[in-house]
């Protein structure tokens, strides 16, 4: 059990989950010349593989550029007539900026964007074109995805959509974008199964998955539209402590722990406070004030299993608030469409219940089955996979509270 706890730890370093990788581009597209400005974090550069071999993170990421994005017409490789140099960038971000030379001003353009998609399943490139002076309707945000990483532009047609057509266009672009977040989001996908684990029927499943849905969503929508912004370090902090809590709560509640468990937990939650001095930690004095608070008074409320299902649905809503500031985070780096918030909006949000659902009844109601016909007196894969939940959810919370 202990080794499985390192391991699942140690995994978790390398899970991006919130520390969203997300790329910018701003494209001028003039006569025959094509200008790529580049804006991308620092963090996703030293992932490359070409960071070891260069003498800087700018090196890195131009050696990258030219063998990852591609530009063509006529089948015909367009021309790094101005090779990608630095630009000045905010702080934690590197911009390069490169000229490209294609055949013909009129001809159509095929993009080939497979930039950190090898290397960041879940990265998200948001492109900006200008073709001339003006800006077209055709091609004026671009967004790359993994599945999705070539786009073509015609100069000389470009597509005007009506309302309706822009509408479902934008729709079903954040649809998409919805899908992806939630299938590569590690910490929210751990969340879903602390539900599956925690519910034990179908009915309290769907119960619990609504109170999530519900806080999420009102969040989401509040966070995106601008109308709230809290701290995104607590937020982070929570959401990696909501998954220990719900990941232990059965296993505590069963063994008689609770409410014993949630002292401990608020004592040891104070030796972190006390070792965020050292790291100077990102999580303000409330922060962790409000932590040691909200585990006492979640040890003395579960007191039995009559009690964890009347607080549960309470107790996921809660949650569902904090995780739909995360879901947010990702809209605030991609921007919403011009013109259409709304589609964008519904669309992300419909993506992101549906990967929820899929994830839920595809994978993990089945697993939850058979790891109920192979338990034993002696083994509960229920509560070993629960233990390393509640690893993972602890790492999550002291990496994000004190780094």
């Amino acid at each position: 059990m202990i080794r499985l706890l390192i391991l699942f730890c140690l995994l978790g370093t390398t899970a991006h989950a919130h520390n969203k990788s997300i790329s910018f581009s701003d494209w001028l597209w003039n006569g025959r010349d094509i200008e790529v400005l580049f804006t991308v974090p620092a963090r996703d550069i030293t992932l490359l593989p070409q960071t070891a071999q260069s003498e800087s993170l700018e090196a890195a990421l131009s050696a990258h550029l030219r063998t990852s994005f591609e530009l063509r017409q006529i089948n015909t490789s367009c021309t790094l007539t101005q090779p990608f140099t630095a630009r000045p960038a905010r702080v934690g971000y590197i911009r390069m900026e490169g000229v490209y030379r294609c055949l013909s001003e009129n001809a159509a353009l095929e993009v080939d964007n497979n930039v950190f998609f090898d290397v960041i399943r879940s990265h998200v490139h948001l492109a900006r074109i200008q073709i001339g002076p003006r800006r077209t309707m055709q091609g004026q945000e671009v967004l790359f995805t993994t599945n999705e990483r070539t786009f073509s532009l015609n100069p000389m047609s470009p597509q005007e959509l009506s309302p309706r057509q822009n509408f479902f266009e934008a729709l079903a672009r954040y649809f998409r974008l919805g899908v992806e977040h939630i299938a590569t989001g590690v910490d929210h996908l751990a969340f879903v199964l602390c539900l599956v684990l925690l519910a034990t029927s179908v009915r309290q499943l769907l119960i619990l998955v609504s109170g999530f849905t519900l806080g999420h969503s009102l969040t989401l929508v509040l966070s995106a539209l601008g109308l709230v912004a809290p701290d995104p370090n607590v937020v982070e902090a929570v959401i990696g402590g909501s998954i220990a809590a719900l990941a232990a709560e059965g296993i505590l509640t069963r063994a008689g722990l609770m409410p014993r468990a949630g002292l401990i937990a608020a004592g040891l939650i104070y030796a972190i406070a006390g070792l965020s001095i050292i790291f100077t930690s990102p999580l303000p004095l409330a922060g962790w004030a409000g932590f040691m608070l909200f585990a006492v008074s979640y040890g003395f409320a579960i007191r039995s299993d009559a009690d964890r299902r009347a607080v549960a649905p309470v107790i996921t809503t809660a949650f569902g608030l904090f995780h739909g500031f995360g879901f947010a985070g990702l809209l605030h780096d991609v921007g919403l469409p011009d013109g259409q918030i709304l589609s964008g909006l519904l669309g992300f949000n419909l993506g992101v219940e549906f990967g929820q659902l899929i994830f839920i009844f595809v994978i993990l109601l089945p697993l939850r089955m058979l790891l109920h016909d192979l338990r034993s007196p002696k083994v509960s894969w229920s509560d070993i996979l629960a233990s390393i939940l509640t690893g993972y959810g602890v790492f999550l919370f002291v990496q994000r509270g004190l780094l």
